[in-house]
């Protein structure tokens, strides 16, 4: 399948209005584990609404100065990325796109259009996703590393220029 152009990938803050879209979307991707677990469609709905208020919180407080934009596809919401933009660092906090606009290289197109910002401002690009999410792969075919880990998340991260030898790497 061709890949979307990279022009007519477009980004505007989130209003009130985008509320609807981004609960649609916060839904979209979660859910499947509960369904697996034997919990009936009302009981997902409502769990989902109650992380959708805790994972909103969470942002707003953890990351106070990031920009939180719907990501538009010819002007359509397709998606939300959401990224901070440190002096030491530009941090992907969250990057999600609706199901149907997945594996057609929307998520490439945006995390690039984040790697050329962050070459050129000599900072490195870091994030943060759940061990078993199918983006991990993504983002290692997109040459992020894992810095660290947790039990149950990667801190990963890009850099425009390694470093020739990193300490206690001496292949």
């Amino acid at each position: 399948m061709k890949s979307p152009g990279l022009n007519s990938i477009t980004f505007r803050a989130i209003t009130e209005a985008n509320r609807l879209f981004l609960v649609q979307l916060y839904k979209s991707s979660r859910g499947d584990d509960l369904r697996g677990l034997g919990w009936d469609e009302d009981r997902i709905r409502e769990f989902l609404e109650m992380q959708y208020a805790a994972y909103g919180n969470f942002y707003r407080n953890d990351f106070p100065n990031a920009s939180d934009e719907v990501v538009l596809w010819d002007a359509k919401p397709i998606g939300r990325l959401i990224i901070d933009r440190r002096s030491d660092e530009i941090r992907l906090v969250d990057i999600a796109v609706l199901p149907d606009y997945q594996n057609r290289g929307f998520g490439s197109q945006i995390v690039r259009r984040l790697q050329t910002e962050a070459a050129a401002q000599h900072k490195p690009l870091r994030l943060q996703v759940i061990r078993f999410n199918r983006a991990v792969g993504l983002f290692e075919r997109l040459g992020f590393v894992r810095a660290s880990e947790t039990g149950t998340h990667f801190q990963m991260e890009w850099l425009s220029e390694a470093p020739a030898v990193r300490e206690g790497n001496t292949r």
